[in-house]
Formats: C-alpha cells, sequence, structure tokens
C-alpha cells in the first residue's frame, strides 16, 4: 500500500507541471526500498548473514532495514540466533510489570554482535519492547557465557527440586556452569545423562497441576526444555558416528530445535506476528539440496520455516565482490578474493561503475541459474541459488565490524 500511494503521489505531480516546463524526475529507487518492498507483506522475514558473524556492512545493513520493517511494515518480532533464556527472562520481567533496560537486551543478543554496528539495534528494541509494541526471542538452545542463562538461571530452577536431589543437581550444573572438570570430575556422556536427568525432574515439577498457576512456569518450561535438547546434542557427540565425511546430526538437531524455540515463540500471541528472524544464512537457507558439496547433508532451520510458511517467509542472504571480514571466533580481518567474473557476486557488478550495492530479487536469481556464490560462509559454491535464497544482496566491499569503544 505504501508503494502504490508513493506511485500515485507520483503520477499526481508529474501531472500538475505546467504546461512547458519538462516534469522532475522521480527519486530512484534504492536496493533498500526495494527489499522493503519485497519483504514488508511477508509474515516472517529471515535476514541471513556470513556463517562466520564477521561482516559490518551487512549487520549494519540489517539493523537499518529492522528499523524499516518495524516502523514502516508494523513487523512486531524480534527472533534472533541467541540463547533463549535471557530473553524469556526478558519477557517474563516485562509481563510482571517490570522494565528492561539497554544492558540486559545487548546482554540478551550476545557477543557475535558486540560491535558498533550492531549497537544502534539496542536502544530501538529497548524502547519498544518497554512500550509492548514489540516482543522480542531467542531461537538457541545454546548457553553464552556472562548471561542471565550462565549466571542465574539455574538457581532460580533448582528450587523446583527438593531435599538430595536438588543438592545433588545444583552440583552437576555449578560444575558445568564453571566448566570444572578433571580427572576426578570427567565430563562424560553418563555426565550428561545425569544433568538431562536434572531437567527431566523439573520438567514435571513444573507440569503438576499444583505450578500451572506459577507466574514464570511456562518460561521455566521453556528453559527446560531447551536445555535438554541442548544437552541430548552433547550426548549423542559421545556416539561414534557411522557417517563419512561431515556428520551434520548436530547441526540439523540445532536447526529443529531452533525451529521449535520459535514455534513456541509465536504461540505465545493470540494474534499472527509479523516476525523479523536474524541468524546466519547457513540457518536461515531453504534448502541446500541443489547445491554442490556436503551442504546437501544438512537440514537448514529455513527448510522448516519453508515447509510451514511457504511463500508467507522471505529468505534474505548477504554476500560480497570484495573486501573483507573479520570472524568472530578470532577476530583476525581475512581478505576475500575478488569475485569471480561468472559468479552471481561477478555479475552483480558487471558494468556497474558506482553502485555500492547491488540486490538480486527472486526474479534475478531463477533467471541467472546456476552458478557459484558465496553467502554462505565466504567459500564458493555452486547451484540454483533461487532454491536456497528468495534475494541477495551484494556489497561491492565487505568490511569487518567495529569493537565497541572501552
Amino acid at each position: 500500500m505504501r508503494y502504490l500511494l508513493l506511485l500515485l503521489s507520483l503520477l499526481s505531480g508529474c501531472a500538475s507541471v505546467p504546461k512547458g516546463e519538462a516534469p522532475r524526475a522521480a527519486a530512484p529507487v534504492s536496493d533498500m526500498d526495494r527489499i522493503v518492498g519485497d519483504l514488508c507483506g511477508k509474515q516472517l522475514a529471515l535476514l541471513g548473514e556470513e556463517a562466520h558473524h564477521g561482516s559490518g556492512r551487512t549487520v549494519a545493513f540489517k539493523v537499518e532495514l529492522v528499523r524499516r520493517l518495524v516502523e514502516e511494515c508494523q513487523f512486531d518480532a524480534f527472533f534472533i540466533e541467541a540463547g533463549t533464556y535471557d530473553f524469556v527472562n526478558i519477557a517474563e520481567r516485562l509481563k510482571a510489570g517490570a522494565s528492561v533496560d539497554e544492558a540486559l537486551v545487548a546482554t540478551a543478543i550476545g557477543g557475535l554482535w558486540a560491535h558498533q554496528e550492531m549497537a544502534p539495534l539496542v536502544p530501538f528494541l529497548t524502547q519498544r519492547l518497554n512500550a509492548g509494541t514489540l516482543v522480542a526471542g531467542g531461537l538457541d538452545d545454546q548457553l553464552n557465557r556472562d548471561t542471565y542463562a550462565h549466571r542465574q538461571m539455574t538457581a532460580e530452577l533448582l528450587p523446583l527440586l527438593e531435599g538430595a536431589r536438588r543438592e545433588a543437581c545444583g552440583a552437576e550444573l555449578e560444575r558445568y556452569m564453571g566448566w570444572r572438570y578433571d580427572d576426578a570430575h570427567p565430563y562424560t556422556a553418563e555426565t550428561v545423562g545425569r544433568i538431562r536427568g536434572c531437567f527431566s525432574e523439573m520438567a514435571s515439577a513444573l507440569s503438576r497441576p499444583q505450578a500451572a498457576g506459577g507466574a514464570r512456569t511456562q518460561g521455566y518450561l521453556q528453559m527446560v526444555h531447551s536445555l535438554d535438547r541442548f544437552f541430548e546434542r552433547q550426548a549423542a557427540g559421545f556416539s561414534p558416528s557411522p557417517v563419512q565425511g561431515r556428520d551434520w546430526g548436530a547441526y540439523n538437531g540445532r536447526a529443529r530445535s531452533m525451529f521449535t524455540n520459535l514455534e513456541w515463540l509465536l504461540a505465545q500471541s493470540e494474534r499472527p506476528r509479523k516476525a523479523i528472524v536474524w541468524l546466519a544464512t547457513i540457518h536461515a537457507a531453504k534448502d541446500f539440496g541443489a547445491l554442490d558439496g556436503d551442504l546437501r547433508e544438512a537440514i537448514p532451520f529455513g527448510s522448516f520455516v519453508q515447509a510451514r510458511f511457504g511463500a508467507d517467509a522471505f529468505v534474505l542472504g548477504f554476500s560480497a565482490h570484495g573486501g573483507s571480514y573479520a570472524p568472530v571466533s578470532n577476530k583476525r580481518t581475512q581478505v576475500l578474493e575478488p569475485a569471480r567474473a561468472d559468479s552471481l557476486e561477478g555479475w552483480a557488478f558487471s558494468g556497474q561503475a558506482s553502485d555500492d550495492t547491488r540486490y538480486l530479487d527472486a526474479g534475478q536469481l531463477r533467471d541467472l541459474g546456476s552458478r557459484a556464490a558465496r553467502p554462505i560462509s565466504y567459500a564458493w559454491m555452486t547451484g540454483p541459488w533461487a532454491t536456497v535464497l528468495d534475494g541477495l544482496v551484494v556489497f561491492r566491499e565487505e568490511s569487518p565490524p567495529t569493537a565497541l569503544a572501552r
């Protein structure tokens, strides 16, 4: 509707030009404008990024896109590839009538995005969370250090148990959170089994009729179920894999768990949400089956989204013709080799003298067919990218994120 009104306004303006005067040229439509137009009517907007989480221009672009989707397209939910636990805590605080501050929101988002490019999103989300016009949630079941999940969560969950079981589980969880394992206390499949036993008992306590009226029952259940899925994958890691080559079992299990958390987050609202989903493209992708390489064995989170939401979901990927990035794992700058001439990135800038970004929409991706591209991990892969993404932003030059001032 916004774009229809804009078009009518432009037509009206042209009609009123005095006779003999040339009409003024309409302002060019930017790549950002086109993307907002493609996403505005969707229920889920999956905003990917390269798997190393070290691309600063991508993050800055996504932050601005989130702002526009919320302000112009009435998106009212923001879900991110971060631990579900801190966001459940935020939601429970807001439900109880308390406010949240920027530090709490930044901690929930986590260290993957603790840099200047992401910083403007924190006050934007915080203000809307406190105003009740937006909800936020974490998709992941993984535990991150220096968070509510790491520092406080187990202390809140342990009172669900009684007597000796509370003491035993407290010792197990304290050792895990501090990672105090040694020869006398090794981390083994048996250790994981004992931890999962604690969560099973907590879930049982939360499911009793007398717990149903508890203020945080549903939130605690979400935490416990997510923790159990996380440790289930830990347990599977102790079993030898019969698969030749890379074993995608843990990745596929995590993807399924992330989708389970998405379903839970959406179910917390009585009305349908319009949700922005911020995550790596290796998770957002619709399908990898037509790409070359071992990714064909991976079942991404986005495939579950596609099965449920179909055309109501949109997957946006990001790549670069050149430049550099800095993987979050080591912060060392890596220089990208110039794009191959026959790749999507090479085609995007062929004949373009000054454009800084190029947006390839779904139709262009289909028309370009099978080509090399590197939006997943900056490694070249070949295939029909329209089966993986609904749109691709290509920067002329990517750059690493900028560290926050201390």
